[in-house]
């Protein structure tokens, strides 16, 4: 599910509107975890949301080659030292949606004015988080009603609750 998001024009640097969106995102629903990539890499993202969030941030160092008592922020030489290779493979889920979002709706932007192609790109992300709702909220009552058939389907009556009583013919 989408919850925040930042549109710019051009290739830029999103690192500065880190902060904003994880703010944004944070007062939808608290964040517990935050995976990020080697661009988001500075102090102050990580004091923001492990300070000020109270969320555990897992953002690998930039420069691997440097050596720790060179890295600068305590946050960011704990990254160097290590963190979850496990934990910070769940960020392969953004790139799914990402993936997702351009093979259902197409990767190109139809609209030439700037405020129409954002308005695109917005009904985008609202078309693919109605999508994703309808099709859990599909799962939930398809597992629903598998479940209600094995109640009452079969000799099996354990399961069946005691008010409804069965006679055999």
């Amino acid at each position: 599910m989408i919850t925040s998001t930042k549109l710019r024009r051009g290739p830029n640097n999103d690192n500065i509107d880190f902060i904003p969106i994880a703010r944004k995102a944070d007062s939808f629903k608290s964040i517990g975890i935050a995976i990020a990539d080697k661009a988001f890499d500075d102090e102050s993202n990580h004091v923001f949301l492990r300070e000020k969030l109270h969320a555990l941030s897992v953002i690998p160092a930039r420069n691997e080659c440097v050596p720790v008592w060179r890295t600068k922020g305590k946050y960011r030489k704990e990254m160097k030292r290590g963190y979850s290779k496990k934990m910070y493979h769940q960020r392969s889920k953004v790139e799914t949606i990402f993936f997702v979002i351009k093979k259902t709706m197409g990767d190109d932007i139809r609209s030439i004015k700037t405020k129409a192609q954002n308005n695109e790109m917005r009904f985008k992300i609202i078309a693919y988080n109605a999508a994703r709702i309808a099709s859990l909220t599909c799962s939930l009552f398809v597992g629903f009603l598998q479940s209600l058939n094995c109640v009452f389907s079969g000799n099996n009556f354990a399961s069946i609750p005691h008010s409804i009583s069965m006679k055999d013919p």
